[in-house]
């Protein structure tokens, strides 16, 4: 098996020939990379939430421990604890906070959670009390995303209240940004900046003393170095996503995908001019045209939106999808193909001999975001890691 998403042709014996190349040596330099960007001063947290954007959560936080990342973050307890049961060591932060009656799980399992509401706090507290221990928490300020978080303006009541908890310690405030990527939000980016540094004196004037400040996503981490704090939680470039989620001026990075999307063809036929292929005869020859049959359709992640518009990547030539992507099947014209053959590898997102489909022109195609991409990617679509700390299949 080569060390390379590029060429990651591998044999899954006794299974559908359909897989996700996961190159760790790629995700590690990432994560070198926005370490440089960032300089000493200021921690990287590895986000693996959503099995780290589909690409396994386990996996890539076992290798970005290895490259020293000392946190990371997840959306749910649920995740923080699988990463527990498998050692992964560090911080891990649950970025959503948690549910009712998780907060004994988060104690348990040493997850820090992030809190916005009283009643959840409260929670915290009590459970900590029971078991007699001071429990650290990351407080959220909305500051314009409007989704979770104190709202700016109601911080000086939430700190008031905030005191009366002894058995909760605030460790860490946190904010999300709306739009650092789009640079006509530029004035909305610059007041939540803002907002969130009057936020900070408001807890600090009440006698907060957190240890980490942190606003800073991937597009924050290469467009808005005022918003670094001392921590920053990247996500999409740490598995090379960057062409539609960072700003058009820093999108001059050196990250390197690490997800790639494979099959092979399991059928070619012939059919002549004037034949439809698939549901809803969407596709009519125009020709005499070979078409293959590929054992991926849209429950593997290969979105239908990609019906009669896709591209794949077959002996070094690209071949388009032809007709509606089924649930469990693509067709594609590989008619100008040559020599291709019956059991030939077809890549459905990766680069090959020069040629390229990138999960950001997938998305372009789909209407979407290459984050959508990677986290489609369907659990029956078995994982191969590649590079220095790789596992079998899962």
């Amino acid at each position: 098996m080569t060390n390379s998403a590029e060429s990651a042709d591998v044999d899954l014996p006794g299974q559908r020939p359909t897989w996700a190349a996961i190159d760790l040596d790629a995700l590690a330099a990432n994560f070198r990379t926005v370490k440089q960007q960032v300089g000493p001063a200021v921690s990287v947290m590895g986000v693996v939430k959503a099995n780290a954007y589909g690409h396994g959560a386990v996996a890539c936080a076992r290798r970005l421990a290895a490259e020293g990342a000392e946190w990371f973050g997840v959306a749910l307890p649920e995740e923080g604890a699988e990463l527990r049961a498998a050692q992964i060591p560090g911080r891990i932060l649950c970025l959503a906070g948690f549910w009712h009656a998780q907060a004994a799980l988060c104690i348990e399992q040493q997850l820090m959670p992030v809190v916005y509401r009283l009643e959840m706090i409260d929670a915290f507290d009590r459970a900590a009390r029971e078991k007699n221990v001071v429990v650290d928490v990351h407080v959220k300020v909305d500051t314009g995303m409007g989704r979770l978080g104190v709202r700016f303006n109601e911080v000086p009541e939430f700190a008031d209240a905030l005191r009366q908890f002894k058995n909760v310690r605030v460790d860490g405030f946190i904010t999300h940004f709306a739009a650092a990527d789009e640079p006509s939000c530029g004035p909305l980016t610059h007041d939540q900046i803002e907002r969130f540094k009057t936020a900070v004196g408001v807890f600090r004037e009440r006698g907060f003393a957190p240890t980490y400040y942190h606003l800073a996503n991937s597009a924050a981490v290469f467009g808005q170095p005022a918003a670094w704090g001392n921590l920053v939680r990247p996500g999409g470039v740490l598995y090379g996503l960057w062409r539609d989620i960072l700003a058009p001026n820093d999108r001059d990075v050196n990250l390197k995908p690490v997800m790639s999307l494979h099959s092979r063809i399991m059928l070619l036929k012939w059919v002549p001019p004037g034949e439809t292929v698939g549901y809803g005869c969407t596709f009519e020859a125009s020709r005499e045209t070979l078409v293959a049959t590929i054992p991926a359709g849209y429950d593997d992640g290969y979105m239908r939106a990609l019906s009669n518009r896709g591209h794949t990547i077959i002996r070094g030539t690209y071949a388009t999808v032809i007709g509606r992507i089924s649930m469990d099947l693509t067709l594609v014209d590989v008619t100008n193909v040559p020599g291709v053959a019956v059991d030939d590898e077809v890549i459905l997102m990766g680069a090959s001999g020069g040629l390229a489909v990138t999960a950001e022109d997938i998305a372009k195609t789909c209407g979407t975001l290459s984050y959508e991409v990677t986290c489609g990617i369907g659990a029956r679509v078995p994982r191969v890691y590649l590079g220095a700390g790789a596992s079998p299949p899962s």
